[in-house]
């Protein structure tokens, strides 16, 4: 993607239950109207509370705890998720 950066491979075994998340910083960096980010603790602790729900659940509620935290401010970046449960 980009030439100069260098990349990695490596191998990731999922066993059943596990969920992968990958996002990019506009979740996290998401901003509510004091200027405070959601940051990945919040994430990572909404995530937490819901593993039991399917991945189509858990990507719902994060992205719908992330839009309730900014509150309806504006955002200056996109938020992408993309999840996996296995």
């Amino acid at each position: 993607m980009l030439p100069e950066a260098s990349y990695q491979q490596s191998v990731l075994t999922l066993r059943p239950g596990d969920v992968l998340i990958g996002y990019t910083d506009g979740i996290t960096e998401a901003m509510n109207f004091r200027e405070e980010e959601w940051g990945e603790d919040r994430m990572i602790a909404k995530a937490m509370s819901c593993v039991h729900l399917s991945a189509q659940q858990i990507l719902e509620s994060l992205i719908e705890e992330a839009d309730a935290f900014a509150s309806g401010a504006p955002q200056h970046d996109d938020m992408t998720l993309v999840l996996m449960k296995t």
